[in-house]
């Protein structure tokens, strides 16, 4: 190796330098900028689990839930960044490029059927990878972000031409109501208080065009536990972090169904490359041969649940609305 190899240039000494501060759930604030990447996971299982019990414990729908909600997920998301900065790895929040290539599918049904510019809003955006992705396919996109820093950071990366809004999804003005084609939302679904999860459902049934699609990702409860839990605590462990509660496909369907929804799928299967649909995707019968995972080895459980497509819903609202 050179002697220029190996020397840091100047960028890279500030950035180690430079501090990384984060308000914790007591209200102290922290500089993080200098802990291992072992450090920070255990500092976000700390932080997650006392964030969880404050947002559980506030009253339904209060100012105090929902600024405790932006502050946490501000701290959770730095110490994410931060721990793959430390791993090089690429700040991605769980985007996969099946999504992306599910997102661009639905928005193209809906183009063929005489929608000339259809829109797909993205619930939690974080850093905005997704709908940057979408965008430069040509499709107008938006979306909603509770961190003021993953605003921030997809708010460079879109440009003004994105609809972007940061607050609580109730928030939105009428406005935004019957304006979206396609909403997306990928691991956020677990993440809302459940006394909280149905109204949230019926606002983005109204946010939807007739006709347009809610996709669904959220982790299936039979692999459970899908958050920071599962570094600490083993298979089939409640989640005590960030995801409030982990759902079955039945209890999404269900909830989905309670909202207004008119017709529930699944990926018929999913393979590493594509998520492979047809009809209902055999959705009832899922559902009903769901409870059944819990006979099965955990590893078994993963690959079926996975494999079934049971951590994937796309939801219709019906045409006539």
């Amino acid at each position: 190796m050179t002697a220029e190899a190996a020397t840091p240039n100047s960028s890279q000494i500030s950035d180690r330098a430079a501090p990384v501060v984060v308000r914790l759930s007591d209200g102290t604030q922290r500089d993080v900028s200098g802990l291992s990447v072992d450090q920070l996971v255990e500092l976000q299982w700390q932080e997650e689990r006392r964030f969880a019990q404050q947002i559980l414990t506030a009253c339904k729908c209060s100012t105090q839930r929902a600024e405790i909600t932006s502050q946490g997920y501000d701290t959770i998301t730095t110490l994410l960044r931060l721990r793959d900065q430390r791993s090089s790895e690429q700040f991605a929040m769980g985007h996969s490029p099946r999504y992306e290539r599910l997102v661009l599918r639905l928005l193209a049904e809906r183009h063929r059927r005489g929608i000339a510019s259809p829109i797909l809003f993205e619930i939690g955006f974080g850093s905005g990878l997704l709908l940057k992705r979408i965008q430069d396919q040509g499709y107008v996109v938006g979306g909603l972000e509770v961190s003021q820093g993953m605003y921030e950071l997809a708010r460079r990366r879109l440009g003004d031409q994105a609809q972007l809004h940061l607050g609580d999804l109730r928030s939105l003005g009428k406005g935004t109501r019957g304006k979206f084609h396609v909403v997306f939302w990928n691991d956020v679904f677990e993440h809302i208080a459940p006394d909280e999860i149905l109204d949230y459902l019926r606002i983005i049934h109204e946010l939807l065009a007739p006709g347009g699609v809610l996709v669904t990702i959220t982790p299936n409860w039979h692999v459970r536990p899908s958050d920071i839990t599962s570094k600490f605590m083993g298979p089939r462990s409640e989640a005590v972090g960030f995801h409030l509660k982990e759902y079955t496909l039945g209890e999404v369907a269900g909830l989905l169904r309670q909202a207004g929804f008119k017709r529930v799928a699944t990926p018929l299967l999913v393979t590493r490359p594509e998520m492979i649909f047809c009809g209902s995707g055999l959705a009832g019968c899922k559902r009903l041969l769901e409870p059944c995972l819990e006979w099965l080895p955990f590893r078994l459980t993963r690959v079926l649940c996975t494999g079934l497509g049971l951590d994937c819903t796309v939801a219709q609202k019906g045409i006539a609305e």
